[in-house]
């Protein structure tokens, strides 16, 4: 069997995404100067779904929350992580985790780009802002 054609568990199949191919955002950190690509996990049969981005110093997004765990590998640069109420900072080869559920944001603090890897252990990105009401309100 050739390596593209074998399937692992939850039926993902071993493949390469070339980084062009993943979907460019546009939101508030690629207005601001910076980058976000998204790989939606459920389009390849996984149970996760991946941001690579790079954002320009002073840049962020606003508070959010996921109803999943998301985790950050810092690539390059440095970053301040809003997690609740916990302040982190963090810098390259850290690695940061966001618990289910929990509010957070983050700001570039470095003088260069923060470079970084976000996993959301969800095959589609969900996201709840803090001006957006609760479900169910």
């Amino acid at each position: 069997m050739a390596s593209g054609d074998r399937s692992a568990a939850g039926g993902a199949r071993t493949k390469k995404v070339a980084h062009a191919d993943l979907e460019l955002l546009d939101i508030k950190v690629t207005r601001d100067g910076g980058s976000v690509r998204y790989l939606e996990g459920a389009r390849h049969g996984l149970e996760l779904s991946i941001f690579e981005s790079e954002i320009v110093p002073g840049s962020g997004p606003p508070a959010h929350s996921h109803p999943y765990v998301e985790v950050f590998v810092l690539e390059a640069g440095r970053g301040r992580f809003l997690v609740d109420d916990e302040v982190i900072d963090a810098e390259a080869g850290d690695v940061v985790i966001i618990p289910s559920g929990s509010w957070h944001s983050f700001l570039s603090t470095g003088e260069g780009a923060l470079r970084q890897v976000a996993i959301h252990d969800g095959p589609r990105f969900e996201e709840t802002r803090r001006d957006e009401p609760a479900e169910g309100a």
